[in-house]
């Protein structure tokens, strides 16, 4: 073990993966899928093989001189690399796929955004499925263990702009030797809850109906915010709503990062917590605008009287609103509901914005993430007192306790860098032939880690059906996304850092 925490990062994640492959490999031996099993054996035992090898040839290299830019490029590698390995025996387990889909398709479980290039899910095997959506849920792992325990002593990945940003200038210092401490520490903390509460998902969903394959992989896509799903979404499981209010406590996760405040040594979030308020408004908001909007048009056609048709519509929108505010992507049962009430077209845009949102800073969600709207509407309400009052001294609100002087200004760079990913991604799509109403969902969906957006402005979109060059720019954006635009812009920076 000690001698394995000499090898380089990227080695060790490829190990790991060798490992993960392991998993499906034993699944199709229960199934009798041979050539799946054998697939998957081969390329775990060549992998690991290779890690070995070079682990062992530079384990005894010399440190690197700035660990902080070390430890960045390390994720940045990883994300560009891994989906290869990943991709491997999935391209060679699907006949006809081709090595640069399947690398699509990795990537976008890695990430965690659930785009996917099967839209027919009887089209691939279990073990295949098993093999999306593990991968899925270690990718949300690794976001986890990568921002406690690279991006939070760097005061990168909504770090920033909380008022503990201070405390950690002085760990930017570390050395690689402190790093590695520090994430094995977080490794053995998150590693628990982690795959407890996912277990715990999995045993309720068996409880609530779904077959132990889809409740295993349905718990991994909701802790993991991927919204990988073997049977093409909620609609496909057994579970139904009971199900569905499962899932969405166990969203709570992906809302604030005081959930694993465990890390910190702090109490689990109240009400108080500004990342649940704005959850609750925005959720409670737009499922009331949902709401009204399907009633007046349920009334125009005489069903407004309905009233299970209208119960079913309200838990349709609360839960659809939910999983995108997470960017999970789970469509409610009952969300088709919503729309049939009414007649009226899905409501695309809203979706689309809360996704832009996004859960918790620190979490495995995607999107701007809700301490960063919070600091900017406490920004908005500094200028506009100013503004009255240009000579009047400002109150101190517990906002201020949570958010730096420095956070909300960071957070308003932060959305700015978003904005322009957005347009050069909307652009470059565009340029490949794409509408400007699919180039939009694709590069919201894509820089937000939610891939399922694709469906919400209808029009039959699909994966599958994109050209190549599409395809290689929203795979750089979930990388964008991901790493979070202010850490891709941290690594170029910090060329210019002195150890």
């Amino acid at each position: 073990m000690r001698a394995l925490r000499q090898f380089p990062a990227l080695v060790i994640l490829v190990l790991l993966a060798s490992g993960a492959m392991l998993v499906p490999a034993l699944h199709a031996l229960r199934l009798r899928d041979w050539h799946v099993a054998r697939a998957f054996f081969d390329h775990a035992l060549l992998f690991a093989l290779l890690a070995v090898l070079v682990g062992l040839a530079t384990m005894n290299r010399r440190p690197p001189r700035v660990p902080a830019r070390y430890l960045l490029l390390a994720i940045l590698m990883a994300y560009l690399l891994l989906p290869l390995l990943l991709a491997a025996p999935f391209a060679a387990s699907v006949p006809g796929l081709g090595i640069g889909r399947a690398y699509f398709e990795m990537l976008s479980c890695l990430t965690t955004t659930g785009a996917t290039l099967f839209d027919r899910p009887a089209s691939l095997a279990e073990p295949l499925h098993l093999w999306r959506a593990l991968v899925g849920w270690l990718g949300g792992f690794m976001v986890l263990v990568t921002t406690w325990g690279i991006l939070a002593p760097l005061n990168l990945g909504g770090f920033e702009i909380g008022q503990e940003s201070a405390r950690r200038e002085r760990q930017r210092s570390g050395t690689i030797e402190e790093a590695r401490a520090r994430i094995v520490r977080v490794f053995r903390t998150v590693a628990p809850i982690y795959v407890g509460l996912t277990g715990a998902l999995a045993l309720v969903l068996i409880v609530a109906g779904d077959r132990p394959f889809v409740a295993v992989c349905h718990a991994m896509a909701t802790l993991s915010t991927s919204g990988v799903s073997p049977v093409g979404g909620l609609a496909g499981g057994r579970s139904g709503i009971a199900g569905e209010v499962m899932i969405a406590l166990f969203l709570m996760p992906a809302v604030s990062h005081r959930v694993l405040g465990v890390l910190t040594g702090r109490r689990l979030p109240g009400l108080g917590d500004p990342e649940i308020q704005l959850m609750l408004i925005s959720v409670l908001t737009v499922t009331l605008v949902l709401f009204l909007r399907s009633f007046v048009g349920a009334a125009e056609i005489e069903r407004g009287g309905d009233l299970v048709a209208a119960g079913r519509a309200i838990w349709g929108g609360l839960f659809t609103v939910l999983a995108f505010l997470t960017t999970t992507g789970f469509e409610s049962q009952d969300w088709r509901t919503l729309q049939l009430w009414s007649d009226l077209p899905g409501p695309g845009p809203l979706l689309l914005a809360v996704t832009v949102i996004g859960g918790g800073v620190a979490t495995v969600a995607g999107g701007v993430k809700l301490l960063r709207i919070y600091a900017l509407y406490r920004l908005g309400l500094r200028e506009m007192d100013r503004l009255i009052h240009p000579s009047g001294v400002g109150r101190r609100g517990r906002g201020d306790t949570l958010i730096s002087h420095r956070g909300a200004r960071i957070a308003f760079i932060f959305l700015m860098l978003f904005l322009v990913a957005l347009a050069l991604t909307m652009a470059a799509l565009a340029a490949s032939g794409l509408s400007f109403n699919h180039s939009l969902a694709l590069a919201v969906g894509a820089l937000t880690t939610c891939g399922q957006a694709i469906h919400v402005l209808g029009g039959g979109a699909s994966y599958a059906t994109m050209p190549e060059p599409a395809l290689a720019v929203l795979g750089g954006a979930m990388i964008v996304g991901r790493m979070e635009a202010l850490v891709v812009v941290a690594l170029f920076s910090l060329m210019s850092w002195r150890s």
